[in-house]
């Protein structure tokens, strides 16, 4: 089974020559690229990898491209994980150069430096933003791949040996860009998210884990999860006015996102995604257990999202049917497919839940009251 090899790289914050000190290199690229994105869609911008003024570069930067190449046939987005040890980072790598392409967009910062490789990213976004949480993702990296002489079960900010950029793994193997609704957000890079700037993100984050989860069970939810819970959570802190509905359409996803991580990733991780198909061409796409339409492609090629609804019909068919993959994937997890069939679907059809997300996708919020939307939000937690 084919899992995606990304790259890995770590830079100085002092650098550049901001005031604030919090306010690194990686902080100036964000807003850099959303004023490029917010006047063309499809713009990119290109990070580079400093060294030395007198040194010459020894990368194969075709290692790199070819790198690019296999994931995207296989499926997967590129991902170029950048961190300080305070924030990590990542972006979605579109093409590697040796040299900036003449049309390239860059921080002014790179003009008197020696680059000796370019990543032309379509898509950014800070991933962890205090060191304590920074180290516990790039404690899910690792290194197991013919592209790199070492081998290390997780890396952390004390990892030597590591000539930069390097190639890595990531054990969540969240498909970060892949997956995003982009009937709201076109990129990542616009999706709402205070810890870039703003402080409320920590004492949200330390208040859920204090009130709702354990800071394990936090940290064990898919990143696209916790993104919209602490967006949802931000609002109701900081806004006297509350967009309810706002906060009920993020705690839907929440749960849409989660659901989609232990059914339809689990299927992937296990090595089963090749038996069963999407139908690309129906709205939303339906899966199948077979390939009967020119227009499928199997699961382990389809990285969106699935609906809530959708998913509960699929594993309902799964266990009536005795779909062997299937099996095999939850042979041990019995316990959760009954909870899913039962109490779960139960409770979403009780409140009706996806019915109500249907309305707040396409923005009928007068049909949802207030009371609905804290209820929505209450549940979920």
């Amino acid at each position: 089974m084919y899992g995606p090899i990304h790259f890995y790289l770590t830079f100085n914050p002092f650098l550049n020559n901001q005031d604030e000190p919090e306010y690194s290199q990686a902080h100036e690229f964000y807003d850099f690229f959303q004023q490029l994105l917010k006047k063309d869609e499809n713009a990119t911008a290109c990070w580079g990898k400093i060294i030395g003024s007198k040194r010459q570069s020894r990368l194969k930067v075709e290692d790199f491209q070819t790198v690019v190449s296999k994931n995207s046939e296989e499926g997967y987005s590129t991902h170029l994980y950048i961190t300080d040890f305070q924030n990590i980072w990542v972006a979605k790598v579109v093409e590697v150069h040796s040299d900036a392409p003449k049309t390239a967009e860059y921080l002014p910062f790179y003009l008197d430096k020696n680059v000796e490789i370019w990543f032309e990213l379509g898509d950014y976004f800070l991933l962890e933003h205090t060191p304590e949480e920074t180290a516990n993702k790039l404690s899910e990296l690792y290194i197991d791949n013919d592209l790199v002489d070492l081998e290390i079960d997780g890396l952390s900010p004390f990892t030597t040996g590591i000539k930069y950029p390097t190639f890595v793994q990531d054990l969540a193997d969240e498909q970060y860009f892949d997956q995003m609704d982009e009937t709201h957000y076109k990129k990542m890079i616009f999706h709402p998210n205070a810890a870039v700037n703003n402080t409320a993100s920590g004492k949200v984050s330390r208040m859920l884990q204090i009130y709702c989860f354990s800071e394990k069970l936090f940290k064990a939810l898919p990143h696209a999860a916790r993104l919209e819970i602490e967006a949802a959570e931000i609002d109701m802190l900081e806004h006297k006015h509350h967009n309810f509905h706002s906060i009920a359409f993020s705690y839907i996803k929440t749960l849409e996102v989660i659901l989609n991580e232990l059914v339809i990733h689990q299927i992937k991780k296990m090595g089963m995604g090749e038996e069963f198909f999407v139908d690309i061409s129906s709205s939303p796409p339906k899966l199948y257990f077979s390939q009967s339409k020119d227009q499928m492609v199997t699961l382990k090629k389809f990285q969106k999202n699935f609906s809530i609804g959708t998913i509960l019909y699929f594993v309902d068919r799964c266990n009536n049917q005795g779909n062997r993959p299937f099996k095999k994937v939850f042979s041990e997890k019995k316990q959760f497919v009954r909870y899913l069939l039962g109490d779960f679907r139960e409770t979403i059809d009780s409140y009706n839940l996806i019915g109500i997300r249907g309305t707040l996708a396409h923005n009928n919020t007068s049909d949802i009251s207030v009371h609905d939307a804290q209820v929505i939000r209450n549940l979920v937690l």
